[in-house]
């Protein structure tokens, strides 16, 4: 008898709650005998929409993630590694809100966003450093110091575009979209800028 492709809420309710609780004996059992692991990726609750990486990476069981990450392939960890429930939040957001460095670390490895934000528009920076916990906080701040600064860099560039002023701005001829000709009147010109688009318009077949 082969192994199952396709699992009932029920059976992959068992599979959650195995994750939630560590029990990576029954785990091994579930993929080694019964389930094909390629399933893995589409198993998640029927309300909440949590994962078993959901549900191991926020009780700190690294053992379990390291094993569920071991039956998948690189494609299927990209679909599952930033998975969000019902609330937006990833597995990375519940290892850095209960403060689960190990857990992050391990996501983190295969590709976890510390940068999406859930529903509550919250990140997993924002998870760690409001539960207080400092070494999660410090471990994300470390592992995505470069990522933070360039974010940063951005910030300040767009500060500087809103304060822009374009009496500073200086035009070399030649370089404009449509120069005015010489003598011409601008109102004029738009007039006749105006008249061209509408006998091109009208020329337009669909």
């Amino acid at each position: 008898m082969g192994k199952l492709t396709t699992l009932t809420q029920d059976e992959m309710d068992n599979v959650i709650f195995d994750a939630r609780f560590g029990d990576l004996d029954s785990l091994r059992t579930v993929f080694t005998d019964e389930v094909e692991p390629s399933i893995l990726p589409k198993i998640q609750d029927g309300v909440s929409m949590a994962t078993p990486f959901h549900m191991a990476a926020a009780n700190g069981h690294s053992e379990v993630l390291k094993y569920l990450f071991s039956l998948l392939n690189e494609k299927e960890i990209n679909s599952i590694i930033n998975k969000q429930n019902d609330s937006g939040n990833t597995a990375l957001h519940w290892a850095a809100y209960n403060g689960s460095v190990e857990s992050m670390r391990i996501l983190c490895d295969h590709g976890a966003d510390p940068f999406i934000k859930n529903t509550f528009k919250h990140d997993s920076f924002y998870e760690a450093q409001n539960n207080k916990h400092d070494d999660a906080e410090k471990y994300l701040l470390e592992t995505f110091e470069d990522a933070l600064q360039a974010a940063e860099g951005d910030a300040k560039s767009g500060d500087e575009n809103e304060n822009f002023d374009e009496s500073t701005v200086s035009y070399t001829e030649g370089t404009e979209i449509q120069k005015i000709p010489e003598g011409g009147n601008y109102e004029e010109k738009v007039d006749e800028d105006v008249e061209f688009l509408k006998r091109e318009t009208e020329n337009l077949k669909v």
